[in-house]
């Protein structure tokens, strides 16, 4: 019976200094892969308030291109139409007017090249109104307000 609780205290006391050393080790590792973190969410708050700063810098240079407005407008001489341009040039959008319809289209291209890397995007867009009735056709203007791509269509 001597021998059995010697065994039995042994296999309890090996399983006991295992589970402890696992415990540590793994408590550790726990310490170890935190601090990873902890300095991986450090570097990326600084990036977030790096870019924080450069866009209110743009905001400052050109607060037209964050001002809100809405997509469509009709005022007592005219319908207006507001395309967001998000940063697009005017230049890329096509403009057409066929059968009593108003189309916009713009399909823009971008590329960026520097020693470690590449980078393309493209976008597409496109867009028709039916042209009121009570719309002179020919004196459609479209213009181009801060970060918008404006349409004004004068009423009879």
């Amino acid at each position: 019976m001597f021998k059995k609780s010697i065994i039995l205290s042994t296999i309890l006391a090996s399983f006991l200094a295992t589970s402890v050393s696992a415990y540590v080790m793994n408590l550790n590792d726990e310490l170890q892969r935190n601090t990873k973190l902890i300095e991986q969410y450090k570097n990326g708050i600084k990036n977030l308030e790096a870019r924080n700063v450069y866009l209110l810098e743009q905001k400052e240079k050109n607060p037209k291109l964050y001002e809100k407005k809405p997509y469509y407008e009709e005022t007592n001489k005219s319908y207006i139409y507001r395309v967001k341009l998000n940063g697009a040039s005017a230049k890329n959008v096509s403009f057409t007017i066929k059968d009593h319809v108003l189309s916009i289209e713009m399909n823009m291209k971008m590329e960026e090249k520097n020693e470690t890397s590449y980078y393309a995007s493209s976008r597409y867009f496109y867009q028709s109104y039916s042209i009121p009735k009570n719309v002179e056709e020919d004196k459609i203007k479209h213009s181009v307000d801060g970060d918008y791509f404006v349409i004004t269509m004068p009423k009879k």
